[in-house]
């Protein structure tokens, strides 16, 4: 969903430039086992092709060199990992389809590994036109578009609102033939 992309960001986006601005950073140089770390803060800007994140805070954890995912590619140095917090945190996309998707939380975490985004506390996602969830908690897989949220017990309720489908535009009026009093052929 944020940084390495989701089911609802276009899927270009991946492919292009990430562009991080903030206050300040904090980098820590992965070396064997262990991958990097980068913690930004104060003012986080993220933009990676129709994305765009705010934060007050954003950790972006890297692969250690010479890893490997799933499928034997080399994802050395690469993010594997992305929380953002903020009072609240935002991330912006555009799918591929064109629908505008505003989310925010206190605290989003994105694992490339599993493609599984974790929104926690006032979380508010809303896909324009199509719907709109607020809870306190949401798991979504990006790839699949499972969706988790709440809890059994009910002590973290959940909002839903599902627009109706919009109706086609109705077609104009066919202009009345004219007679041959109003000069027409009739």
């Amino acid at each position: 969903m944020l940084i390495a992309g989701s089911a609802l960001a276009r899927s270009d986006d991946r492919d292009q430039p990430m562009d991080i601005r903030a206050d300040h950073s904090r980098m820590t140089q992965g070396s064997g086992k262990e991958g990097g770390v980068t913690v930004l803060t104060g003012n986080v800007k993220v933009t990676r092709g129709s994305m765009k994140a705010s934060a007050a805070q954003a950790t972006l954890y890297q692969h250690p060199d010479k890893a490997k995912d799933a499928k034997g590619n080399d994802v050395s140095n690469q993010v594997q990992r992305v929380v953002l917090t903020g009072k609240p945190a935002r991330l912006q996309e555009i799918s591929d389809d064109g629908d505008k998707v505003d989310s925010s939380a206190e605290r989003i975490e994105y694992n490339a590994d599993t493609s599984v985004a974790v929104l926690d506390g006032n979380v508010s996602v809303i896909r324009e036109g199509r719907s709109e969830f607020r809870g306190q908690h949401m798991v979504y897989n990006t790839q699949t578009g499972a969706m988790e949220s709440g809890n059994t017990d009910g002590s973290a309720p959940v909002h839903i609102v599902i627009q109706p489908k919009a109706k086609p535009a109705a077609k104009p009026a066919a202009a009345p033939a004219k007679s041959a009093a109003d000069g027409g052929a009739g």
